[in-house]
């Protein structure tokens, strides 16, 4: 069924309009660093006095409220990803943009009202803000014929902004309030670079998905979305559990994590400058199965090297599949509202999200092995899913 990949380097001529499309990758790399040191802030401030939010919360409940703040932040983005799309599609991105970059603003200065809410606020906010993602990668397909060879690349800048956040965290220590929001309102101008780098992308929409045959196939990328997005969870809250059972420090545990974070990366940013589009479903299978073994291994973890093995193949695994699926659909919709469609791969996205975040969540507290069962499951229904969408594309084009 996979053929080997046929790596170009011929692709790697010189970037056209290299200012546009650095533009849109620090608008990018900054929104998620922002959300990023505002999540992970919050976290330590529930266990932490010293800037009074919530002084009395137990182990339970400070775990219980971080959970909270998460899932608030999927579930706004789950509605709004789609509508700030096609507010794009409607009144142009730089509209969206400047929607976004206000609740940006907004996000921060949240942070001044006293306790818990204030919290919940500014993740709100920061979901609203985050929700430019999908008209950002239509911007970066729309840059330039191939513009969706660097959807890849666009991702990558994103998950350096998701890497870069923690890292300061670890080098500076326990940043106060001011310093968050200080930090943050200095990155919102970064968002509205692109107005400033005329850009004219060309996006040739015509309206509407009409034949079936598309259609299926656009449904059939944003089911593989979904699946994948369960398994980003993963990284984060399972993985983490399991090791630290297995005896591993939390220092060990998050350096191996950021390791195969920064490996993925490296993938991301490569791939879709050196395949050819008929290898992206394949290598969707490829990153369902990686994670599939990765998980199956990983109750059995009693090294250092088993640990750096489930890490990377878990989360390698998973962001293969979801710069896949995000690449295929900016090349398919070329005539379509690609905005807009790529907003409700968005709401697949937070919804695989919120879906393996809360199973996670809920099987932990029931059975370890039920809940690494279940993400199992999950990966080898992606797997056959990508299989069977790969074969039902090459009888298409055989015939």
């Amino acid at each position: 069924m996979i053929a080997a990949p046929c790596i170009s380097l011929r692709r790697l001529r010189t970037v056209p309009n290299i200012k546009g499309f650095t533009a849109v990758f620090a608008a990018g790399f900054c929104q998620a660093f922002a959300a990023t040191l505002n999540y992970t802030m919050m976290v330590v401030w529930l266990g932490s006095p010293k800037e009074g939010v919530c002084p009395a919360l137990s182990m339970g409940e400070g775990i219980y409220y971080a959970w909270l703040l998460l899932v608030a932040y999927d579930l706004v983005e789950l509605l709004f990803k789609p509508l700030i799309s096609l507010l794009s599609d409607k009144a142009g991105w730089k509209t969206s943009l400047v929607a976004s970059t206000v609740f940006q603003t907004l996000s921060p200065l949240a942070l001044t009202w006293e306790g818990f809410p204030g919290l919940l606020a500014s993740r709100v906010f920061q979901g609203v803000a985050s929700s430019i993602s999908p008209t950002l990668m239509a911007l970066v397909s729309g840059l330039t014929e191939d513009g969706g060879r660097y959807i890849g690349l666009y991702m990558g800048f994103r998950g350096l902004g998701y890497l870069t956040a923690p890292l300061l965290i670890a080098v500076s220590g326990e940043l106060g309030k001011l310093h968050v929001i200080l930090l943050t309102l200095a990155l919102v101008p970064s968002q509205l670079y692109p107005l400033t780098a005329g850009l004219k992308p060309v996006f040739r929409k015509t309206g509407a998905l009409s034949r079936g045959e598309s259609r299926r196939e656009i449904y059939g990328l944003m089911v593989l979305t979904a699946l994948a997005s369960m398994l980003l969870g993963v990284r984060f809250t399972l993985i983490p559990v399991v090791m630290l059972r297995r005896g591993f420090t939390s220092r060990i545990v998050g350096a191996m994590i950021s390791l195969g974070f920064l490996v993925c990366l490296i993938g991301q940013m490569a791939s879709g400058l050196l395949l050819d589009e008929r290898y992206w479903i394949p290598l969707a299978f490829v990153g369902f199965t990686m994670s599939a073994l990765g998980l199956v291994y990983m109750p059995h973890v009693g090294s250092l090297l088993d640990l750096l093995g489930v890490a990377l193949t878990v989360t390698l695994g998973s962001s293969l599949t979801m710069v896949s699926t995000n690449t295929l659909l900016a090349r398919r919709l070329l005539r379509l509202n690609i905005a807009s469609t790529l907003g409700l791969n968005g709401l697949a996205q937070s919804m695989g999200e919120l879906m393996g975040l809360t199973a996670i969540a809920s099987l932990t507290e029931v059975d370890l092995n039920l809940a690494i069962a279940s993400t199992v499951v999950a990966a080898l229904t992606g797997s056959l899913f990508s299989a069977l969408i790969h074969r039902r594309a090459s009888v298409r084009l055989s015939s």
